[in-house]
């Protein structure tokens, strides 16, 4: 928004220019003569509202008709000298206030939210099936700094490749492809040499454990994993999973015991494949690569900003959901890879279902705006289709929490129902967070999500004598607290129409 002049900020300092007093031109019709929507007087404020007229009667709040007025060169001095207002803000509250919203008839714009059902569920099937080869990757380590490295990295790779996919598409929805494939490239180069440098502190610690292989390997596919998201590459990412998922069903289902060095093998072929098929959907050349590297990809510091926010939000989820390994690290006769396998089942399982969830929320609220006349109007039907969405997908995550939990009993029983069911309280948490992210609200997710990870971490290690059930019980009211406060947020935030353009 323009900023005052010296003079004009005095003007507002001392008072001159406080209240709206629209000057009439002489000739005027009065006021009172004011007969309707499609009357408006011959004021001057009137008149204004007729030259930005498809503005003020498309505009979903008072902003937006100041961005409007500001691009066609109203400056506050205007805005006092002509039409008696304190500034551009003020002057277009005043038109705002005056001219009712009536919707374009006008054929409906293309959607940006729509997407085939099929494409969320295959999407939301490539972000679990990955949890497979971890808890497989869990069978083969020993409790201590091996399973503590597999899992540190995991974090960190999450973290990374939230900010790698928030920057990915900042670039591709700006239609700078170029840059984006640079910084894809990139990526992929430090993912790369963060595996090797992990594999290579292993082998001069003694051995190359199977610990720093399969961290090394874990930075570099969800980077390349990433890549591919972003890219809509996802049947090429799924094939390039298949041998990992074939080798983690028969191995967490007992039908198969796999030699540990095969398992390894089909693990690193995977993840060399999937490096393979990123750089195969990435275009331009290594030179541009470096010239955009020097140019910064072409990002501003706000991209970084907002990138550096992603990063930390993807490492406080991590955290979240690794509730369960942490607890079984730090416990002798803490339940096994399998068993948590399990117990993530109902998360993973949704994923699909809460993305296509909000995806179709957003669609609906881009026609829930522009078919209402009335804010209030538009927040009754926001709200309703928000409650809709969150009972949906509550109902989804109760029916597989209680379907694992009936079809595949584990012992002790209460340590299997409590984490169960946390995993999804959090999985209907991580619905609520996904919104707010689409909205633009990344601030608020991170706030809450840091809070969360920054008080369950407080009360384990309070709880550190407590039984693996009460410390199951204690996450599951973290948690629970957690959607208690980040509903409301998702309501307030969802039923604003200005979210929304």
């Amino acid at each position: 928004m323009s900023a005052p002049t010296a003079l004009d900020a005095g003007a507002l300092v001392t008072g001159l220019a406080w209240s709206l007093r629209p000057p009439q031109m002489s000739g005027d019709v009065p006021a009172d003569g004011y007969s309707g929507d499609e009357q408006r007087s011959r004021a001057r404020l009137a008149e204004l509202t007729r030259t930005h007229n498809e503005l003020c009667t498309q505009a979903v709040d008072p902003f937006e008709i100041t961005a409007g007025l500001e691009a066609a060169g109203v400056s506050d001095r205007q805005a006092r000298t002509v039409y008696g207002a304190a500034s551009v803000f003020e002057l277009a509250e005043a038109m705002y206030g005056l001219v009712p919203r009536r919707p374009s008839n006008a054929g409906a714009p293309v959607d940006p939210w729509h997407r085939p059902v099929g494409l969320h569920l295959l999407r939301g099937l490539l972000y679990g099936l990955p949890g497979l080869l971890y808890a497989v990757a869990l069978t083969m380590l020993q409790t201590g700094f091996d399973a503590l490295l597999l899992l540190g990295t995991t974090i960190v790779a999450s973290g990374l490749g939230q900010g790698l996919s928030l920057l990915g598409h900042v670039l591709i929805g700006r239609g700078q492809k170029g840059a984006a494939s640079a910084l894809f490239r990139t990526a992929l180069v430090v993912g790369g040499l963060l595996g090797v440098l992990i594999m290579l502190g292993g082998w001069l610690s003694g051995s190359l454990s199977p610990a720093a292989v399969l961290a090394g390997c874990q930075v570099t596919y969800l980077l390349a994993a990433t890549v591919l998201m972003v890219m809509d590459s996802v049947l090429l990412l799924l094939a390039v999973l298949t041998p990992g998922v074939l080798l983690a069903v028969m191995e967490l289902s007992g039908a198969t015991a796999v030699p540990r060095d095969i398992a390894l093998g089909v693990l690193a072929l995977c993840v060399a494949a999937a490096v393979v098929a990123a750089c195969s959907q990435l275009t331009g050349t290594p030179r541009g690569t470096v010239k955009h590297l020097r140019e910064g990809f072409g990002l501003a510091r706000f991209d970084y900003s907002m990138g550096s926010c992603y990063l930390v939000y993807g490492l406080a989820n991590a955290g979240l959901v690794s509730f369960a390994v942490v607890d079984a690290l730090g416990r002798p006769g803490a339940p096994a890879a399998g068993p948590i396998a399990l117990m993530m089942l109902p998360l993973v399982g949704s994923l699909g279902v809460a993305e296509w969830l909000v995806y179709r929320l957003r669609s609906r609220a881009v026609t829930v705006l522009r078919q209402t006349r009335s804010l209030d109007d538009f927040r009754v039907l926001a709200r309703s289709e928000l409650v809709r969405a969150v009972l949906a997908y509550g109902a989804v995550l109760t029916a597989l929490t209680c379907a694992v939990i009936i079809v595949f009993p584990q012992q002790p029983a209460h340590l299997f129902v409590l984490s169960t069911s946390a995993y999804g309280v959090l999985g209907l948490a991580f619905f609520s967070a996904t919104l707010l992210l689409s909205l633009g609200r990344h601030r608020l997710a991170l706030g809450l999500f840091s809070t969360a990870l920054v008080v369950d971490s407080a009360l384990r290690w309070a709880f550190a004598s407590a039984s693996p059930e009460a410390l199951a019980a204690m996450h599951l009211s973290v948690f629970v607290g957690l959607l208690v406060v980040v509903l409301p947020a998702v309501v307030s935030q969802y039923t604003s129409a200005g979210a929304h353009r």
